[in-house]
């Protein structure tokens, strides 16, 4: 009997791309091929001014809804033909979407990328928009990576936090032995988004390769101190955050204050790595003291920030008591791990099983979360 494979896919807060995943859920997950495409430049475009932006074009924002979905379709088509796959192959796609608008307060969250489209484009079932209903029985419609962590990565001996530093930055808290209700996870704040951002405007270039620019410069501890303050850093869990709290207000805000104290570029970026660094390690304020004092503690780092050594080595130096080490080291990509995770949640929901920790999200219950577009048979 042929193994069941899913496709998982994500594009994130950076949109620095597509991650594709082609994985089997048999015990540990098993990824049979990886693939990457960039958003082709009009359309990212097109997406960053939707997710930025108050007042936008309408009819331009329904066209990309559905040339995001002609994007996926031709990922999944191509990464299907490198590993020698047919649509037949594949059980379902689990399909984030690109977020443009995240309103936890509010009750609102909106992803682009139509599942409907994409089922009919690749003959293959796709299950998406797997925020809405946590959010429509009060929860904050993130995080949603703590049951995959939980199943796949926590650790009877050691407590494990799992940290993916994406666009925005999140954790989730495994301690030794844990059972669901044990869990504790949230964004921290920006991961990559200002660095990138910064890093693009002043020197031309779509990330800190390394965090080569950020070890040139000096970071400025007045500057760095004022932005701490912001409150949601001060915030209790449960919490979520993303463009909507830390972009063009915030950026704006950021480089005028740099500008004040006449910092260089470098010395720019060198502040906005530390406060992304910063922010990671004060969050282990709101994690259980007797459970850091019980067990040794480590990281399992994932996402584009775990490229940039000097971010990480940052991390390390204001952790110097808790070990550090990428998700690759125990088989999960650093790159791929959140389109794994989707793989995960199209199977989760085909089967019926809960893929959110209310405790985590703050809904009132759990729900199995979700949509299925059916896919049809079609030919290229």
């Amino acid at each position: 009997m042929k193994k069941e494979l899913y496709i998982g896919i994500m594009t994130g807060t950076s949109m620095d791309g597509i991650d594709l995943v082609i994985a089997g859920f048999d015990g540990f997950p098993k990824i049979i091929a990886e693939y990457s495409a960039p958003i082709y430049p009009t359309l990212k475009k097109n997406l960053f001014d939707f997710a930025t932006k108050k007042i936008v074009n309408l009819d331009l924002l329904v066209v990309s809804h559905f040339a995001l979905a002609h994007e996926y379709a031709k990922v999944v088509n191509n990464a299907l033909k490198k590993a020698k796959l047919k649509a037949k192959d594949i059980r379902a796609i689990g399909l984030h979407g690109q977020t443009i608008r995240h309103l936890p307060k509010l009750g609102a969250t909106f992803q682009l990328g139509s599942g409907p489209a994409l089922s009919a484009l690749t003959g293959i079932d796709v299950v998406s928009d797997f925020r809405s209903g946590d959010m429509a029985i009060g929860g904050q419609g993130a995080p949603l990576m703590p049951m995959f962590d939980y199943c796949f990565l926590a650790s009877n001996s050691t407590n494990r936090i799992i940290l993916n530093i994406g666009g925005i930055a999140n954790m989730t808290f495994l301690p030794a032995g844990c059972r669901e209700e044990d869990i504790i996870a949230f964004d921290t704040g920006p991961g990559n988004m200002i660095i990138d951002v910064l890093t693009n405007e002043f020197f031309y270039k779509p990330f800190d390769s390394g965090g080569k620019i950020a070890k040139k410069g000096k970071i400025n501890d007045n500057m760095l101190s004022e932005f701490l303050a912001n409150q949601y850093f001060r915030q209790s869990p449960p919490k979520s955050t993303g463009r909507e709290l830390f972009g063009e207000k915030f950026l704006a805000k950021f480089k005028k204050s740099a500008e004040k104290k006449n910092l260089s570029a470098s010395d720019i970026i060198a502040t906005a790595t530390e406060l992304t660094a910063r922010t990671i390690a004060d969050a282990l304020r709101f994690l259980p003291k007797k459970d850091l004092k019980s067990h040794s503690t480590e990281i399992i780092a994932s996402g584009g920030g775990v490229k940039n050594n000097f971010l990480c080595e940052r991390i390390k130096k204001l952790l110097p008591d808790i070990g550090f080490r990428t998700s690759d080291e125990i088989g999960i990509p650093s790159q791929a791990k959140e389109a794994l995770a989707f793989a995960w949640f199209a199977k989760s929901f085909l089967d019926g099983e809960y893929i959110h920790l209310p405790k985590t999200t703050d809904a009132s219950k759990k729900i199995i979360l979700g949509s299925l577009s059916k896919g049809i048979n079609v030919s290229f």
